[in-house]
């Protein structure tokens, strides 16, 4: 009876291994997000406009721009119509140009926040351009990118992640701007964003 249980030991020990010689290390490698570009905002001159090198701060239309800001040492840039008596603002922060090419299953990614914004008119919008030429803002052709933002539902300095944007049909180098819609009256609620990044796939 004693040997049997011990035949049963060792086939099971024998088994255990052969399974696991016949595994290699990497079978299990699971691909992982390798930051690329990030922006964190964390160097801010409080309630200045928005100058970080390389961005373009720009006013379609009104006299608002993003603005730099912080909490808790934690910086961001901010937009908001309130009290700008205008009867439109709409404000474009744009990144500074980035070649996809050196991504490799390039993600894009940001968090955002709202307060204060009661109709979805007053609205934060995501774009990308592949011709944007660093000054023609209204000249360049902008796509929409599908992200989840911050809006008329989510007030309360609430950070909403954006989730992982693909970017792979679009190659060399692209820009990529927030857009904010709002005016002095009824659309004067304000947004946030930060913690802006562009991951290669490793």
């Amino acid at each position: 009876m004693k040997n049997k249980i011990l035949k049963i030991v060792f086939l099971l020990a024998l088994t255990s291994s052969v399974l696991t010689s016949c595994v290699k290390d990497d079978d299990f490698d699971i691909p992982k997000l390798i930051p690329g570009f990030i922006e964190n905002f964390d160097d801010i001159d409080f309630n200045q406009n928005f100058d970080y090198e390389g961005w373009t701060n720009f006013a379609e239309t009104g006299t608002k721009l993003w603005i730099e800001r912080d909490f808790n040492d934690d910086g961001y840039i901010q937009f908001s119509s309130f009290q700008s008596n205008e009867p439109s603002n709409i404000g474009w922060a744009i990144t500074p140009s980035i070649n996809l090419d050196e991504f490799d299953g390039a993600k894009f990614s940001f968090e955002s926040a709202s307060n204060f914004v009661d109709n979805p008119n007053n609205k934060l919008e995501v774009f990308i351009s592949s011709d944007f030429d660093g000054t023609d803002v209204l000249g360049a052709t902008w796509t929409p990118l599908s992200a989840v933002v911050a809006n008329n539902t989510t007030n309360g300095y609430i950070y909403i992640p954006s989730g992982d944007i693909d970017l792979s049909a679009y190659s060399g180098t692209i820009h990529i701007a927030f857009k904010v819609t709002g005016n002095g009256t009824t659309l004067d609620g304000l947004f946030q964003v930060d913690k802006v990044k562009i991951s290669s796939l490793n």
